[in-house]
């Protein structure tokens, strides 16, 4: 009998299993992303305290969902949001496809060609050094108001990205691939699709990664400055009207897109490419080895 009650917890104390269980939870990845989440919104609760101006989150997202739905007697496609931010979406895509098609065309470029990397490295790091909101200043003076302007910013600020990462990871193949496949007169076509590809797709998403991230900041600068519509320009509608709680709340919505596209799209793409990359790896090997001696 006392070592039945020995092996009992005492009354209000707590068996060693919770606080481990607990513990495991908080260290796991979306316990610790949950937690970062709470704290975030704890401290922003906090400076609405100490500083009056700042909205706190209980009122920017009561805007939010007013935004997205129209007020109390709207629908759910009838707020400003949707048709404001389908606007941004175009442009933001059709900037960064072409970017991501541009910027993977000179990384081989410039890995692969001596020349290209002399004529054109120096001029890929002055365009890495320009920041997203100098391209909209410009992109907006050269072209106005309109769909130029923000394209371009992205196109301007999410190429380069993309090339030099393609170009380190050119860089980065054996060189004794690149001199076997020029011994055996290997086409370039097949080059690029059998070696320099394969190789380089880690390279390329990391690229793509940080394009979408610069290419966004930029779409939202060029029309916050020369815009009548989209994310950037509803910004600064509520900017300029003194409603800070109205551009809070389109800073959450652009933080929140650039989030969620990178967990739920970016990340599960580069899991399925990689696991097909290491699955036909040795395939690419032995087609590359056919393919030199044709």
């Amino acid at each position: 009998m006392s070592s039945l009650n020995a092996s009992q917890p005492a009354l209000g104390e707590v068996q060693p299993g919770i606080f481990s269980t607990l513990q495991r939870a908080l260290t796991s990845g979306w316990g610790a992303r949950i937690s970062a989440y709470i704290l975030f919104l704890l401290i922003w609760q906090a400076l609405t305290w100490t500083i009056p101006r700042v909205p706190g989150p209980v009122p920017v997202f009561v805007f939010i969902w007013t935004e997205m739905t129209g007020g109390p007697h709207g629908g759910v496609l009838r707020g400003q949001f949707w048709g404001h931010f389908l606007i941004t979406l175009q442009r933001f895509s059709f900037g960064l496809v072409i970017a991501i098609v541009t910027g993977t065309i000179l990384g081989i470029l410039i890995g692969s060609l001596p020349f290209a990397r002399a004529l054109l490295n120096d001029t890929l790091l002055v365009f890495l050094a320009l920041p997203a909101i100098i391209w909209a200043f410009l992109t907006v003076m050269w072209f106005g108001i309109g769909d130029k302007a923000p394209i371009y910013t992205t196109f301007l600020t999410a190429a380069p990205f993309v090339a030099v990462n393609v170009a380190q990871g050119v860089r980065a193949i054996t060189p004794d691939l690149h001199r076997m496949s020029a011994a055996f007169g290997v086409p370039l076509t097949k080059r690029i699709r059998y070696l320099i590809l394969p190789a380089v797709m880690g390279y390329l998403f990391a690229g793509i990664r940080f394009a979408v991230i610069t290419g966004w900041n930029g779409v939202l600068l060029a029309e916050f400055f020369g815009s009548a519509e989209g994310v950037g320009w509803r910004t600064r509608f509520w900017y300029d009207a003194n409603r800070y709680r109205g551009f809070v709340g389109w800073i959450i919505v652009f933080i929140i897109f650039i989030i969620l596209l990178d967990r739920l799209v970016f990340t599960r793409i580069q899991r399925r490419v990689f696991r097909w990359r290491d699955a036909q790896g040795e395939s690419e090997i032995a087609e590359f080895a056919a393919a030199s001696t044709q």
